[in-house]
């Protein structure tokens, strides 16, 4: 697998655990980061104002130079400048993009750069969450390696990979989370697809669309699911073949006190706070084939031989938890 190729803009560099974790995916192989002078060069004006000393700014950048040589540094753009059609003050960073064909620029300011400036030359504006994700996705056995060799180096304070990534959480969090859920254990059976989970439970049955909505397959999967609990004539009414399922007992003892998925993750920096669920991918599947159908293996009798019903599939947004304490 060719490896890509992203400019790193000065914003993703300047707060320190994450311009470190980039950097240790670009020592272990998993992308080439280049950048510019001038982009150095904001990063080293811009440690100062969150308190870095300058003398220690200044090495950092030093460090990044020495380490990454003449393949990240780039020259020659300055020509481009002027062509690109970004905001004034990034179009130096498009420039870079440009001139060396690279596949992404990784940047917080993602307005700045609109995909008609962007987009022609065949380059992709990710926000590091994004970008970070991407590479989990990938290779996750060689992200969570890169993570455990540079863990092992910290010295002062040492951390553990937790430590790590629950402090790279406020800034990447999609990132840190699902990274510490892959260096855990990780299902084979779960979507890769995740759903952030939101505190209000009145916008989370909101998101599943407008009640009794029968051609809407979100709906369809939150009133099966009510209805096995609380109402089974509306699990009858909206089940496939009823008579498969005996008289559910199986399905409301195995949802009884769990939510709308597969799998809960907690927050890697806040465990009594859930961060994501995970749902199966075979919902989004069967919801697709007809509104009325309900998500699951209703062909089969036998209970050993059915999917787990909980999910939504990857049109999924938000889902209310039976079991988040908030």
């Amino acid at each position: 697998m060719s490896r890509p190729v992203a400019v790193l803009d000065a914003c993703a560099l300047v707060p320190i655990r994450l311009a470190t974790t980039l950097l240790w995916f670009a020592e272990a192989g998993l992308f080439r980061p280049l950048w510019s002078n001038q982009i150095l060069d904001e990063v080293e004006r811009s440690l100062p104002k969150l308190g870095v000393d300058p003398d220690r700014a200044r090495r950092r950048v030093e460090k990044m130079r020495d380490a990454f040589g003449v393949e990240a540094l780039v020259d020659g753009f300055q020509t481009l400048i002027d062509e690109m059609a970004c905001d004034p003050k990034d179009r130096h960073v498009l420039a870079v993009a440009v001139h060396e064909q690279a596949d992404a620029v990784v940047t917080f300011n993602l307005k700045d750069f609109p995909e008609q400036a962007a987009s022609p030359h065949g380059v992709e504006i990710l926000h590091p969450d994004a970008f970070l994700l991407r590479l989990l996705h990938q290779r996750p056995d060689d992200v969570v390696e890169a993570l455990a060799v540079g863990v092992l180096d910290l010295r002062r304070p040492p951390e553990t990979l937790n430590d790590w990534l629950a402090g790279l959480a406020p800034v990447v969090p999609m990132f840190a989370n699902l990274a510490a859920d892959v260096c855990g254990e990780f299902p084979e059976t779960v979507s890769s697809v995740p759903a952030l989970v939101r505190a209000d439970d009145h916008a989370a049955i909101a998101s599943f669309g407008e009640p009794g909505d029968w051609t809407n397959p979100g709906q369809v999967v939150f009133g099966w699911y009510y209805g096995l609990l609380n109402d089974l004539d509306l699990a009858r009414s909206l089940t496939y073949e009823p008579a498969a399922w005996g008289d559910y007992e199986w399905a409301r003892e195995h949802l009884e006190g769990r939510s709308l998925a597969s799998k809960v993750i907690h927050a890697v920096d806040d465990p009594d706070r859930i961060a994501f669920m995970r749902f199966v991918a075979e919902v989004a599947q069967s919801a697709q084939g007809s509104g009325l159908r309900h998500p699951g293996d209703v062909h089969h009798p036998d209970p050993t031989r059915r999917r787990d019903l909980s999910g939504l599939g990857s049109g999924a947004r938000t889902a209310v938890s039976r079991d988040d304490p908030r």
